[in-house]
């Protein structure tokens, strides 16, 4: 953008266009902002003007970005958090902050990790929310636009994104209680491949490693189901012989409400296991509030280790 086509856009519209697309609303975008909502009508009148483009368009009684205004929501939040990093104060008053902090991560750590996290966020902040979204690959470019603030993963591969360890997790096999191989403990190899397998088709996933260390062992196993996540996988251990490997913390979570029965894996083969950790873009490393919220992350992953 040339300065002569800076000058002609007043900065504070993109503080407008940002709580707007984030509110979906005119009058509650206006609380938000303490404006009437014609001032906010006209701001967003003007943004339309200068982008050449409707940006929201009404759906019953909200307002649904278009296109464009999507391709803008990205850099729109990177640049207003380096406004905010440039001219704020060096510390973070979470009593006070409002906003929406955006969560990348998969059902595990939804399921394991974000509870503890949302019920520190309520104490500490109760004006900030969480937008939660499913991890993929474009978490990477979604990091480092600044539309997303955080990731939660225990993926192989973690690019050029920094990341902190928040805990390590293993893999166990659940059943259901009157299964055969329930009841034993710990299972043998000949147990294991016994019977037919769900497997959890996650991106990175630690469980692709097992057919690998089956054919170390000169044998196989027999997959009956693939299924994207962890949380449906554990169902079909209920009234069938399929077995599921699964993160422990997460059996845990299902051995009770399901009624479903933990094994150990066989010794000799690693089943897998992971380091479960939080991923975020360097340009967010020393800004206030992102260091706030890595700390209430690494808090409550340090209630789960230690719990």
């Amino acid at each position: 953008m040339s300065a002569v086509h800076l000058r002609r856009l007043d900065l504070n519209l993109l503080l407008t266009l940002h709580v707007l697309l984030e509110e979906g609303q005119v009058s509650r975008a206006a609380r938000r902002l303490a404006l009437t909502q014609s001032a906010v009508s006209h701001a967003l009148q003007r943004l339309r003007e200068h982008f050449d483009d409707p940006l929201l368009v009404r759906r019953g009684q909200s307002m649904t970005p278009t296109p464009r205004a999507l391709e803008l929501q990205g850099p729109l939040r990177q640049i207003l958090a380096s406004i905010e990093q440039m001219v704020g104060p060096a510390e973070f008053d979470p009593a006070g902050a409002r906003g929406t902090l955006r969560i990348a991560t998969t059902d595990y750590g939804l399921s394991v990790l974000l509870p503890h996290v949302l019920a520190a966020l309520s104490e500490a902040a109760p004006q900030l929310s969480i937008a939660y979204t499913d991890i993929g690959e474009d978490a990477y470019e979604h990091l480092k636009t600044g539309f997303l603030d955080l990731a939660l993963t225990g993926q192989e591969t973690y690019r050029d994104m920094r990341t902190e360890t928040l805990f390590t997790e293993r893999f166990v096999v659940m059943t259901r209680p009157d299964h055969p191989v329930a009841g034993g403990g710990t299972l043998t190899v000949e147990d294991f491949i016994a019977w037919p397998h769900v497997l959890v088709d996650v991106l990175h996933s630690r469980l692709h490693g097992i057919d690998r260390e089956l054919k170390r062992l000169g044998k196989s196993r027999q997959i009956a189901l693939r299924v994207p996540r962890f949380l449906a996988a554990p169902f079909f251990a209920q009234s069938s012989n399929m077995i599921v490997p699964v993160p422990e913390r997460l059996a845990q979570l299902y051995a009770s409400s399901l009624k479903l029965a933990i094994c150990e894996p066989p010794p000799e083969l690693d089943i897998g296991r992971f380091d479960y950790v939080q991923m975020w873009h360097d340009r967010r490393t020393n800004d206030p509030l992102h260091r706030w919220l890595r700390a209430l992350v690494r808090q409550a992953a340090r209630g789960i280790r230690e719990g």
